[in-house]
């Protein structure tokens, strides 16, 4: 191979490089993760609501039952 193709395929790697971890960063963004978080959320509570409502009544029961250790436990 000659030095120019050399510094041809290492100029044309080096941007194809940069280009993927410009990509990489802009997917691993906060606010592009927030934004496909929260239309994941949406798909998901529209198809079927039912997970989403047990999952929060159990976090509340066992928020509820943490409290209430605190408290009124032997500790």
């Amino acid at each position: 191979m000659s030095k120019s193709r050399l510094r041809s395929f290492v100029g044309e790697t080096r941007d194809d490089l940069g280009a993927t971890l410009d990509e990489i960063e802009h997917r691993l963004r906060p606010d592009v993760m927030a934004k496909k978080l929260a239309a994941w959320v949406a798909r998901s509570w529209d198809e079927d609501s039912t997970p989403w409502l047990i999952g929060l009544g159990v976090s509340l029961i066992g928020g509820l039952a943490a409290v209430l250790w605190a408290v009124f436990g032997d500790d």
